[in-house]
């Protein structure tokens, strides 16, 4: 866990000094300094780049050893097949192909959260805490198909360009077909938040979790390569403390709602993938693997606790709110990873054993 504790201060201040001397867009708002987000970004990737364990790093490094002996990729869409056949021209080594794909994942995760950022190191440091980083080393393949999903998906709802953004779901599923769970998410993302339609669809996902049963044969149907962990998986769900921590951000989104609406010209978008990412955790409740499909939508959390705490909660609170944040999540993070699963990080690269 060293290496993560020092991850996280180090991104957060040099996240601090970015927000600091950035450049000015609105509000109390700043697109973060350049440098200072290269920085950041570069601490990111080579951490996740050159890990040697966590997760499932073994098994495609195994994988990628493979298709160097064979010439062949077994088990994965085309895409990311195809990605593992040109990076064996280059290296035999797998490392590289654990280094390219923490490239793509954290520097599009980040240069999500710079785009749309308010308080960029509280984006950074939710981003560690919240797990998530984590899961870019264990769910490689997905956060990498996922990262992407975010940064080009929301620009094209901006835009509404709904066909570059199927384009964009039919180009991604080649490399991992969750994703097309995604692609009625560019009409539901563009309802107003808290609309009769939306709070439908929560009743909906609440009434499927206490009629699970009767719905896994579909959800097997649909869910494509994770159709069988409906019926092998006997791990439980989630933990319910994620589903209190994917709830909060929400129920602040509902109390400042016309403060989001009058300040923030895309808050629905950001609110309604919100609350689509605190569906799939309802729904881990029952089975783990809805937490995965959760991974496309999670990241507007990153994006719209620093918005709502910077914009819209009052002087006074506005202390109190971000430290209460910082020391949450914190907990949160060292329950999870330290507690729960006693990660701890190895490379070989950087001599940590």
């Amino acid at each position: 866990m060293g290496v993560f504790y020092i991850t996280l201060i180090t991104t957060y201040i040099l996240g601090y000094l970015a927000r600091e001397a950035g450049t000015q867009k609105e509000y109390e708002l700043k697109t973060p300094n350049t440098i200072f987000f290269i920085m950041v970004t570069a601490i990111f990737i080579a951490v996740c780049g050159l890990r040697s364990n966590i997760g499932d790093t073994y098994f495609y490094k195994h994988s990628y050893d493979l298709m160097i002996m064979t010439g062949e990729v077994f088990g994965y869409e085309k895409g990311f097949a195809q990605l593992m056949l040109f990076l064996g021209t280059i290296s035999p080594d797998p490392q590289i192909l654990i280094f390219v794909t923490g490239f793509i994942t954290n520097l599009f995760i980040l240069l999500s959260l710079r785009r749309e950022a308010t308080y960029f190191e509280m984006s950074v440091y939710l981003f560690i805490t919240s797990g998530y980083y984590l899961v870019t080393m264990n769910g490689m393949r997905q956060t990498m198909v996922a990262a992407l999903y975010f940064f080009f998906g929301v620009k094209f709802i901006k835009e509404k360009k709904l066909l570059f953004y199927v384009l964009l779901i039919f180009i991604l599923s080649y490399f991992h077909k969750s994703v097309m769970f995604m692609l009625p998410t560019y009409f539901l993302a563009r309802e107003e938040a808290f609309s009769k339609k939306i709070v439908l669809i929560i009743f909906g996902t609440i009434l499927i979790v206490l009629m699970f049963s009767s719905f896994a044969g579909t959800i097997k149907d649909v869910s494509g390569e994770y159709g069988h962990y409906i019926d092998s998986f006997n791990e439980g769900g989630a933990n319910i403390l994620r589903v209190l921590i994917e709830a909060v951000p929400i129920g602040l989104s509902y109390i400042y709602r016309e403060n989001l609406r009058k300040k923030w010209e895309y808050s629905n978008i950001f609110i309604n993938f919100a609350i689509l990412n605190l569906i799939f955790s309802i729904l881990s409740l029952q089975n783990w693997i809805f937490a995965r499909v959760g991974l496309y939508s999670s990241i507007a959390n990153f994006l719209l606790i620093p918005y709502l705490i910077s914009t819209c909660i009052e002087q006074e609170k506005k202390s109190l709110f971000y430290s209460l944040c910082i020391i949450f999540y914190f907990i949160f993070f060292y329950y999870e990873q330290a507690v729960t699963m006693g990660i701890v990080y190895r490379s070989i690269v950087l001599g940590i054993y």
